[in-house]
């Protein structure tokens, strides 16, 4: 009888740790630089300049990307870590709205819901009180029509350059945004990038290449 209480309990303390283990399971793998969803099933190839973190499987938020070797502004010479590194998530969700009044939804004041709420906490340049809308253009990923959103935040900073510095001095720069949006079947798939405004451009050089990569598994016919 001793045994038989002394194993269930035993079996009861290796519960929780199966369960841990099983809330560890990660969005998808990476193999030659290729990202391979496990729920979605789509594909990602990763330029490699970029450092990808890859979340738990239940999480929107399936990747996190920041850029390994990046420029640093004139302004932060002397104290490089007040750069902005640049940055990209992918995001995966579902909707009923087409992707422009998704995007619409997103930068919109007025228009309210949990999935935005959700989305807000992740793509930080949204956040951004002094944002310019700089263009919408359409493109195409994974073979669907998609758009891409861009503008520029304006934002003011104090810059402490040295540990022995009373006070710093402040530095008045852009932020760079855009997201990339396409839909397949009722999934939003949504591209974050953020960087400084400086180096805007170049960034989205690396980025785009890597969203038009995205190749989506085709439904089987009948």
């Amino acid at each position: 009888m001793k045994r038989f209480i002394i194993l269930c309990l035993m079996l009861l303390m290796c519960a929780p740790a199966v369960d841990a283990r099983k809330k560890q399971k990660k969005a998808g793998t990476i193999t030659d630089s290729v990202y391979h969803d496990n729920k979605y099933g789509f594909d990602l190839t990763i330029h490699d300049n970029w450092k990808v973190k890859i979340s738990k499987d239940k999480e929107n938020v399936r990747l996190l990307l920041t850029q390994k070797n990046f420029a640093i502004p004139s302004d932060y010479i002397n104290a490089p870590n007040y750069t902005y590194t640049p940055q990209m998530i992918l995001y995966v969700d579902t909707t009923t709205l087409g992707v422009h009044p998704f995007i619409d939804s997103l930068t919109s004041d007025d228009y309210k819901s949990t999935q935005k709420k959700e989305i807000l906490k992740e793509f930080e340049f949204l956040n951004e009180p002094d944002q310019i809308p700089r263009r919408r253009s359409r493109m195409e990923i994974a073979g669907e029509s998609a758009l891409l959103w861009k503008a520029q935040a304006r934002y003011e900073k104090e810059v402490v350059e040295s540990a022995s510095s009373t006070s710093g001095r402040m530095v008045h720069r852009e932020y760079g945004g855009a997201i990339a949006a396409v839909k397949i079947g009722n999934n939003i798939i949504l591209f974050h990038v953020m960087t400084e405004w400086e180096f805007f451009e170049p960034v989205l050089f690396e980025v785009l290449p890597m969203i038009k990569s995205l190749v989506v598994p085709q439904e089987d016919e009948g």
